[in-house]
């Protein structure tokens, strides 16, 4: 029904080093211009919940952006060191950042450019998961780590690639995502750590929106593209699918909590 648009010559696989970095030239941030209503509570509201329980001293934020969630933090730790992996997006985070703030850019696959037991806490929204073997190496005996990471579906929030075949993933069976971070949890030396799945549903209001997800951190000739090759059926389909809040999708997200080795586990954390 669609056209396969990874093979358009402008197309990017999004959150490599190239997409950001393209992203950072088009907006100066990581932000989602799409509009989306979330049904309940989500995810990202009782990711931070559990994250305000255990922020203090100085704090780590790995994957921050243009930092507007560091300085989120600021008021709460002494300290909050926000790392990523782009520039433009820490140029963007510089012009704003609080006084006890401060950014640092490199690549977590390179390893973190850490003193050994410097930070009381570690989190990341929605970055990478590489860092996590280095984890208890820069925690202070006692300290936190605290993650959000987009989940596995494992068959279920099939929404979108059912909709809109080829413009949007298939539906996946199994756990990979889950596996990698247990498998890279098992090698932090952390001593205690929870893993728990998140569901959110959510509705995307308007046609422009499922556009916006398509074209997020891509060319302007190629969302012109699909505009041309895809729009009307995209339109389409999103009316004969859509309710009166418009378009439901349902994603999942892993929320970890874990703390550093050499001290007793925080009551209740127990792998799931």
């Amino acid at each position: 029904m669609f056209p396969d648009l990874t093979q358009h010559p402008e197309w990017l696989r999004g959150q490599t080093i190239e997409w950001c970095n393209r992203l950072a030239e088009q907006t100066g941030k990581y932000e989602y211009p799409w509009n989306a209503i979330i049904e309940g509570a989500a995810a990202e509201d009782i990711f931070c919940e559990e994250l305000a329980k255990v922020v203090r001293g100085k704090a780590l934020e790995v994957g921050c952006g243009h930092g507007v969630f560091a300085n989120r933090w600021a008021s709460q730790a002494e300290e909050v060191v926000g790392y990523d992996m782009t520039e433009g997006f820490l140029l963007t985070a510089e012009q704003n950042r609080k006084p006890n703030v401060r950014f640092v850019l490199g690549n977590t696959k390179e390893g973190l450019p850490f003193k050994d037991h410097e930070f009381d806490l570690i989190y990341t929204k929605k970055g990478p998961t590489s860092w996590y073997p280095e984890a208890n190496r820069i925690l202070k005996p006692g300290g936190h780590l605290c993650s959000l990471h987009p989940g596995d579906a494992n068959g279920e929030g099939i929404e979108l690639g059912s909709y809109f075949p080829r413009l949007f993933a298939p539906p996946q069976q199994g756990t990979p995502i889950l596996d990698k971070i247990n498998r890279l949890l098992s090698q932090s030396g952390l001593e205690a750590f929870s893993i728990r799945r998140l569901r959110e549903t959510s509705y995307l209001p308007a046609v422009e929106d499922v556009l916006q997800i398509i074209g997020f951190g891509q060319t302007e000739g190629f969302i012109q593209y699909v505009k041309e090759n895809c729009l009307e059926r995209i339109r389409s389909q999103f009316d004969l699918h859509r309710s009166e809040q418009g378009l439901k999708t349902i994603g999942f997200y892993y929320l970890i909590q874990a703390q550093s080795a050499s001290t007793p586990g925080p009551e209740g954390l127990a792998g799931v």
